[in-house]
């Protein structure tokens, strides 16, 4: 265990290098031998070989046996630190979206950006707290590089309509009327729908349905809004499968808007279990489906397939392995950083990969 003088000057000597790194103090991208810096700051070897450890911990530097010690650049220069801070807003309820924000902050992080998360936009703004708005605001003013969010439910909360200016990137879906703010990086519904379809159909399937979740009272009634519609995507793309497999053509179902999210009604499974293959708008709602429908003696995949959106921990966390539509985050978070250091509107649709599973595989 080191001594406490040891710790004090172990302090002493990482407190100097880090002030040096972070403000360029070491032009040639390296610092001087561990001999040279024992020599300098007049300590052990071991110290400096603590203040190393410390030093690589926080990705400072990188040593490269038998060259040298090597100040990795994107960290090196804390006078642009704040043209890296990247914004993310979240929605208060990021579980549906847990994973390609998991997936970019690892970009970001790689790239030497550094990510602030807020959570904000869970629904109408009057739920959204004045401290929130207040630092939304403040954060907005600063020189960032840019602002990744969430575009479900954008409407509801279009806190960058009066920002068009900032580097921004919408993500998965941009759940408003008219065009996103700035950049956006979408999953192609329309696509993962066709290509789950024609899966399902290929398997047996016959009679197709998209079951969505409820949609509130509240939400744009423009046909412009509901044609680029999550749900109405599905529906195309799995109209589109029926119609080169010559069977009819599938239809769209949403739930009552009594009825508690990702949970069914007798009523509603009634209606849906008159179908052989389910495209459901959600990873929970596939989940809950599955479970009403073994409740009732139907068997999946045997009796009924069944599929989800955005392979979520719903699809495979718990009782049921249930296929889904991916949201590709590791390619989505290329995209989203590249937009973000390149700057310019930029709009990518990204076709969406299925991953398949026990609940249609027959």
């Amino acid at each position: 265990m080191r001594s406490r003088k040891d710790q004090t000057k172990t302090e002493l000597v990482v407190n100097t290098l880090r002030e040096g790194i972070l403000h360029g103090q070491f032009p040639n991208g390296n610092l001087p031998s561990k001999l040279e810096l024992a020599e300098h700051f007049k300590v052990s070897h071991r110290t400096i070989d603590c203040a190393l450890k410390l030093l690589r911990t926080e990705g400072l530097i990188r040593g490269v046996r038998g060259t040298g010690i090597f100040i990795n650049q994107k960290m090196s220069d804390v006078s642009n630190l704040t043209h890296r801070l990247i914004l993310m807003v979240l929605p208060k309820d990021t579980f549906h979206e847990s994973e390609p924000y998991s997936s970019l902050r690892a970009e970001v992080f790689r790239n030497g950006l550094f990510p602030i998360n807020l959570s904000l936009l869970s629904g109408p703004e009057e739920e959204t707290t004045l401290f929130e708005r207040a630092s939304l605001t403040q954060l907005l003013r600063s020189p960032i590089r840019g602002v990744v969010y969430s575009g479900r439910s954008y409407w509801r909360a279009p806190f960058l309509d009066s920002w068009k200016n900032l580097r921004s990137v919408g993500l998965v879906h941009f759940d408003a009327e008219g065009e996103a703010p700035g950049s956006t990086v979408l999953i192609d519904f329309e696509s993962g729908g066709y290509k789950m379809a024609r899966h399902m159909i290929e398997r047996g399937c016959k009679k197709l349905l998209v079951f969505y979740g409820r949609i509130g009272a509240d939400v744009p009634k423009s046909e412009e809004y509901w044609k680029r519609h999550p749900s109405r995507c599905l529906l195309r793309g799995a109209a589109r499968a029926a119609a080169e497999a010559g069977i009819r053509p599938p239809e769209l179902f949403y739930q009552s808007e009594t009825t508690v999210p990702s949970l069914i009604e007798p009523e509603e499974f009634r209606h849906v279990k008159a179908y052989d293959g389910i495209l459901c708008g959600s990873d929970g709602l596939a989940y809950s489906v599955i479970k009403i429908a073994e409740q009732s003696g139907m068997k999946v995949p045997e009796d009924l397939m069944v599929s989800g959106v955005l392979n979520t921990v719903w699809s495979s966390l718990f009782d049921y392995q249930i296929s889904t539509i991916d949201q590709n985050p590791a390619e989505m978070s290329r995209h989203v950083v590249r937009i973000l250091e390149e700057g310019g509107r930029q709009n990518v649709m990204i076709v969406p990969d299925l991953i398949l599973r026990n609940s249609t595989e027959r």
